[in-house]
């Protein structure tokens, strides 16, 4: 076999990494998405008896994710690299078979002890101080925990068994969690839909918190390693004491674009681009990939940096900064756009029609 040379071993290595930045990054982002719907689930639930079975399912399974990830950063943060393939499986073995929750956790705050970051910061000091001291946290913590290893099955286990299943039941665990929350609340003042509302709330402040703790060691744990992966926990890391509970991260957001519409002819709007503009037609004929259900269409070159296309009498953006500024859809928006097409090459060629461009 030919040995490889010094740059193929480099660029291999480098795809490597590459493959476990983007593995981090789905986990990240997944466990986030686990604790956000978790979070939905408990919200939409009417009472405090309510099933509870997928927001404990999503809870565990975001935070234990969530800690896992904090941990493999921590061990290439100290050593250099990751656990190696061979030994990975194992390497959370003495985590309670790598679902022990409340463990991973709290080596990830005895390591906080002896970082300067995690402790100068007066906000980031206090957010890792309720990790450790929040009484309520870290009984949620353990419920988690002990769902996460040996009751996730609870309620299969006691159909099959013969006797009364005395084993420790997460769910009654977690119905109690809540119930804690109207402890030295003056119930008499709220309707039971009040009281349970209440409870509820303040739940998801608690796992907030919490989950905002956990977030700044992203940021402040182990130097750059974990900050480009900002955009999935931004919205925790973000909260502000008076915004716990709302939950707005979780409403859904308006994006201006999906109020765009093409500029169509004849419109006045549409002869004054085109008068403006340098174009040039582009036809089927010339290309082996043509995405579009048209034998030819036109792009455009306006202003310093704006490009467009025309499509079947309609004018789209080809940038995001052209979209913005005209307030019209990108060329994906078309009706003439195959399923799945898509033509980068447009965007090329509307820039050669611009002498100011670094094409």
């Amino acid at each position: 076999m030919k040995k490889k040379s010094k740059i193929e071993i480099e660029l291999y290595e480098r795809s490597i990494q590459m493959e476990k930045v983007l593995a981090i990054t789905q986990e990240v982002e997944a466990s986030f998405k686990f604790v956000e719907l978790g979070l939905l689930n408990l919200r939409e639930q009417k009472t405090l008896v309510s099933n509870n079975h997928v927001t404990i399912q999503l809870l565990s399974s975001g935070f234990e994710r969530i800690i896992k990830i904090l941990l493999l950063l921590k061990e290439k943060h100290l050593t250099g690299h990751y656990p190696k393939l061979f030994s990975g499986k194992s390497f959370f073995n003495k985590y309670r078979g790598g679902h022990g929750i409340n463990v991973m956790l709290e080596e990830l705050l005895e390591y906080s002890d002896d970082v300067e970051e995690l402790s100068s910061n007066q906000l980031v000091r206090e957010d890792v101080l309720f990790l450790k001291k929040d009484i309520k946290f870290k009984q949620l913590v353990h419920i988690l925990t002990e769902f996460s290893i040996i009751q996730r099955y609870f309620y299969i286990d006691t159909i099959v068994m013969e006797k009364e299943n005395s084993a420790i039941n997460p769910f009654e665990l977690f119905k109690d969690f809540l119930y804690s929350f109207l402890d030295g609340v003056d119930q008499e003042t709220l309707t039971y839909e009040q009281a349970d509302t209440l409870a509820i709330k303040n739940t998801i402040i608690c796992i907030e918190r919490g989950l905002r703790g956990i977030s700044r060691f992203f940021i402040f744990g182990f130097a750059d390693l974990g900050r480009q992966y900002y955009a999935d926990f931004s919205n925790f890391i973000l909260l502000k004491d008076e915004n716990l509970g709302s939950m707005k991260y979780a409403e859904r957001k308006v994006v201006p674009s999906d109020s765009y519409y093409p500029i169509s002819w004849p419109s006045l709007k549409y002869f004054r681009l085109i008068s403006f503009s340098k174009k040039k037609l582009l036809s089927s004929s010339n290309y082996k990939c043509w995405p579009f259900n048209v034998d030819s269409i036109y792009v455009f070159s306006t202003g310093e940096h704006f490009y467009l296309a025309e499509i079947g009498r309609e004018i789209f953006a080809l940038t995001g900064a052209t979209s913005t500024y005209f307030k019209i859809p990108t060329y994906l928006k078309s009706k003439y756009l195959k399923p799945r097409g898509y033509a980068t090459y447009l965007l090329d060629e509307a820039k050669k029609l611009n002498p100011n461009s670094k094409f």
